[in-house]
């Protein structure tokens, strides 16, 4: 062996072992990491990255660390683009209301209303079905079609001239979007470890806060280079071991770090009997429930945001841009939060702070007749609804183990959480301005559902954790036990 050789594997300081005792975490037997880890160095003494008869247990975390800096810079400017752009189209018609589409399309009585909840009728139908079949059909491919497709209606949209032309372009797009977010949060899962994906969930939900920023002021220039989109998609490797982005070592890490994650990532060939443990499994539809009342402050609050300020004292665009300070404080807090959730590893206590945060903005909106005290209630709310719903999906995909599991378990929350958005719609009702206390309560009485969610999974999953420690501890192991309901599967708390 070289004396370069040499000095790189002494600088392997971090044993992966380590990953053979998170196993407890990752749910891998130590038996099947080994055999894992013996064929994956078989494959480095073929090609000669090492001398037969070298045994390399360990991963280079400088060389760990780089990846991950090229897969974030690769990676999460597309997907977070992608996001945004879908998030402006969603959402851009609260700003449109406020600048004059109401009176040019004739939007008098509930119309503006229903044309915003008619956008969630097929978007739910097609989150389940759709994120099932990512993995079949690739994930750059498939994101590249949805996005094509998109983007085409979003150009045709601009020839509207009735509000039968503006329902049927809202039930399109919701039809495309549908398949979107899903296969995009589906993908991070593929890529990230569990104590990785909050943060890089982070991105895509301050997307949706910087489309409702700065969507009245950019959304022309925006949606010039919507058509752009599928080609940065091709971007997308669909295998880090295969990434045109790595170079040969960061590679072979990634090779490494799917071994560890191979409990957590499961089969890779599809199984209806993987689709039905996702449709049996209670903390599902628990985090379902709390994921809808999550949804409802951020649609509600995204589509009416321009609405509300106007309400307070501001008027025409100035209560879009007014509404710009309120998204950043929210995009802000959301970061800060998905990042100290990913080192403590922990999501329940930034989950439950959030929504009492946002219950308290709500009731200053309630109860306060000063458009100042209003205002300020705003930036609180935002604080709390954009944590609210991207931690909460990332605590589902961090304890779901197996792809396909996994992926149904993210539709049924998703078909579920998204239904939120056809009451949303109809909540803040022009009859109700400018205090839109019907709407206020609504959501208000949604905090605190999603609060006792949270807490109720919370305390079903430490349970369930300490039960499966002290099986361990007494030997007992249940082989036939698979994914997150194997003896060494620990829940993120």
């Amino acid at each position: 062996m070289t004396l370069e050789r040499m000095d790189e594997l002494e600088s392997m300081e971090t044993s992966y072992s380590k990953s053979i005792a998170s196993s407890t975490h990752d749910g891998i037997s130590n038996t099947e990491k080994k055999h894992s880890l013996q064929q994956n160095i078989d494959s480095l003494e073929s090609e000669g990255v090492v001398e037969t008869g070298e045994v390399v247990n360990v991963i280079n975390k400088s060389v760990e660390k780089g990846a991950l800096k090229k897969m974030d810079l690769v990676i999460s400017p597309i997907i977070a683009f992608l996001y945004l752009m879908a998030f402006l189209d969603r959402s851009n018609i609260g700003n449109a209301s406020v600048a004059g589409m109401t009176e040019d399309l004739n939007l008098y009585n509930e119309r503006l209303n229903v044309a915003i909840s008619i956008f969630y009728v097929l978007y739910i139908l097609v989150e389940t079905p759709s994120v099932i079949l990512v993995k079949h059909f690739r994930p750059s491919r498939m994101l590249a079609f949805i996005s094509f497709a998109w983007s085409i209606v979003v150009l045709f949209s601009g020839f509207i001239s009735s509000y039968g032309g503006l329902i049927v372009t809202r039930l399109i797009l919701g039809l495309l979007e549908g398949c979107l977010f899903p296969a995009l949060n589906l993908y991070l899962t593929t890529v990230y470890t569990r104590e990785e994906q909050c943060q890089r969930l982070s991105y895509l939900f301050c997307a949706s806060g910087l489309a409702g920023a700065f969507g009245g002021l950019f959304a022309y220039a925006l949606e010039q280079v919507h058509v752009g989109v599928p080609l940065s998609l091709f971007l997308l490797p669909d295998d880090m071991e295969k990434s045109w982005f790595l170079n040969p070592q960061e590679r072979q890490v990634a090779s490494l770090r799917k071994e560890a994650n191979l409990r957590y990532l499961g089969q890779q060939k599809f199984e209806w009997k993987e689709v039905r443990k996702a449709f049996k499994d209670l903390k599902v539809y628990v985090s379902a429930t709390s994921q809808f009342c999550a949804d409802m402050v951020l649609y509600g609050f995204s589509s009416f945001l321009p609405t509300i300020v106007k309400g307070i004292g501001f008027t025409g665009l100035q209560s879009n841009y007014m509404t710009i300070p309120v998204y950043i404080a929210g995009v802000i807090a959301f970061l800060i939060a998905a990042n100290a959730s990913d080192r403590t590893k922990i999501r329940s206590p930034y989950l439950i702070s959030a929504s009492i945060i946002a219950a308290v903005g709500y009731i200053i909106l309630i109860a306060s007749n000063s458009n100042a005290a209003k205002f300020t209630a705003c930036f609180i709310v935002a604080i709390g609804c954009y944590i609210g719903p991207g931690m909460n999906l990332g605590w589902l995909n961090n304890n779901v183990a197996g792809h396909y599991k996994r992926a149904t378990a993210i539709g049924i929350q998703q078909t579920i959480a998204n239904s939120s958005g056809i009451v949303a719609g109809q909540i803040y009702r022009s009859t109700n301005a400018p205090r839109y206390i019907l709407g206020h309560s609504f959501t208000l009485g949604c905090v605190l559902v999603g609060l006792i969610g949270y807490i109720v999974l919370f305390f079903s999953l430490r349970n369930a954790n300490k039960k499966r420690d002290e099986r361990c501890a007494r030997g007992e192991y249940d082989p036939t036990l698979t994914g997150d309901y194997a003896d060494d599967f620990r829940y993120y708390l």
